[in-house]
């Protein structure tokens, strides 16, 4: 609804300009200058109003409810980068990757950037649309979690004291995650490099997954709404109203918006 309403403004700013320049040359007013610049005015907004409709989904991972949305993605170095692509390969056929049996999984972190270490990991099993294990850890990152963060999940630094560090949780997730197929929201831009990166700062190794990307899917099969953001689709899908952001209540609901994907 609100790229229609952009389209429908550029298009009338451009009409309104197009008009503007006939009734100037047509009526030859006396303050031509004052014409001129409501001309370019509408010009300009009709650009903006066109641009502002072209703008892409931003592709970001859990926000503040309320928050404005912005295209701020966790940034990714070469070689960061390329060990994600190696760590993690996306088959597509039905015969590679599966529907039916796979893990659920989201993470909570510190921050987007590339400094940003997981402070809890979440994962659900799901064999033929039914949640059968779930798993749930709280991460010490060895830095303090920013307030921010703590804001939106609740997470705070007493939470994390005395749990294990990223080297002891990851052998244990990924034994969890065992050779299913994993499906996440925003998974290839956000969840798979900070593993990744993650893995690579302790040495832990990252196995080969097959993955599928819900925020990906979504944005294909339901292009007619305006974000694709989780709390859009688990509202669109009357799942929940409000998103949880701890990993493995995130998790449950990404796997819920799967089925629901699955369905279409």
């Amino acid at each position: 609804m609100k790229k229609l309403a952009y389209l429908v403004a550029s298009v009338f700013c451009a009409i309104t300009c197009v008009y503007g320049i006939y009734d100037t040359f047509a009526t030859k007013p006396d303050d031509l200058a004052a014409s001129v610049l409501t001309i370019l005015l509408f010009a300009f907004l009709s650009w903006l109003f066109m641009h502002l409709y072209r703008k892409p989904e931003p592709r970001h991972k859990h926000q503040a409810e309320n928050a404005p949305e912005s295209s701020q993605e966790a940034p990714l170095n070469a070689t960061t980068e390329q060990t994600a692509i190696d760590a993690s390969v996306e088959r597509e056929s039905d015969a590679e990757a599966d529907y039916d049996d796979y893990v659920a999984i989201d993470i909570e972190t510190t921050g987007l950037g590339r400094d940003a270490r997981i402070i809890e990991l979440g994962a659900v099993r799901m064999r033929h649309g039914r949640k059968v294990a779930e798993y749930s850890q709280l991460i010490n990152p060895d830095i303090p979690i920013p307030a921010k963060v703590t804001q939106i999940t609740g997470i705070t630094d007493r939470d994390v004291k005395g749990k294990p560090t990223i080297d002891k949780a990851l052998p244990k997730f990924y034994r969890f995650c065992g050779n299913d197929t994993w499906i996440g929201h925003n998974i290839r831009r956000f969840d798979l490099p900070v593993i990744a990166r993650e893995a690579e700062r302790v040495g832990a190794g990252m196995p080969d997954v097959s993955f599928y990307d819900t925020l990906e899917l979504s944005q294909a099969l339901i292009p007619q709404l305006d974000h694709h953001r989780l709390i859009d689709l688990i509202r669109y899908f009357h799942i929940a109203k409000k998103e949880r952001h701890r990993a493995a209540d995130d998790a449950a609901q990404t796997a819920q918006v799967f089925e629901r994907l699955k369905q279409i």
